[in-house]
């Protein structure tokens, strides 16, 4: 199964994530870049009121053809209830993905990640197979290994 993992983060833990599933799952991992959200506290705040606006911000990403894929999973971190505007910039460029699709998200605890993966979904071309949603604090600690295998062993299973 050729797996493609699709990315942002801004302050490296989705990228820890995307890291950890990727090696159970043999991926290939593609960040997304948005300079306009690099680290700092006016960018913080910028990106909770692009966020809450849905203001879509310019994204970089290398060009690889995603169909080629059989399972693409998409990343972002928690914003104000919403998956960061820089995924949901990305899948507003209607991405030809293929057949299977999932999604992570990595949040703070201050916001319910349930909001946020109806979201994802409402933005895919076909409906999502599984979410994985990790609190910060679960992604840094000892549940990381845990949770990605028994997600990665879900994926590998409807193969």
């Amino acid at each position: 199964m050729r797996t493609l993992i699709v990315y942002y983060t801004r302050t490296g833990t989705t990228r820890k994530l995307a890291n950890a599933l990727a090696a159970e799952l043999r991926a290939d991992v593609e960040e997304i870049r948005c300079d306009r959200y690099r680290p700092g506290g006016l960018r913080y705040l910028r990106a909770g009121y692009d966020s809450l606006q849905g203001n879509m911000p310019p994204i970089e990403m290398s060009q690889k053809p995603l169909t080629e894929y059989d399972l693409v999973l998409i990343g972002a971190p928690v914003w104000t209830s919403y998956p960061a505007i820089p995924i949901r910039a990305f899948l507003g460029t209607a991405p030809d993905l293929p057949a299977r699709i999932a999604v992570f998200l990595t949040h703070g605890g201050h916001s319910p990640p349930e909001k946020a993966v109806e979201m994802m979904a409402s933005l895919m071309p076909r409906q999502i197979e599984a979410a994985l949603t990790l609190s910060n604090e679960d992604v840094n600690g000892d549940a990381l290994p845990g949770a990605t295998r028994t997600f990665a062993e879900g994926l590998i299973s409807r193969d």
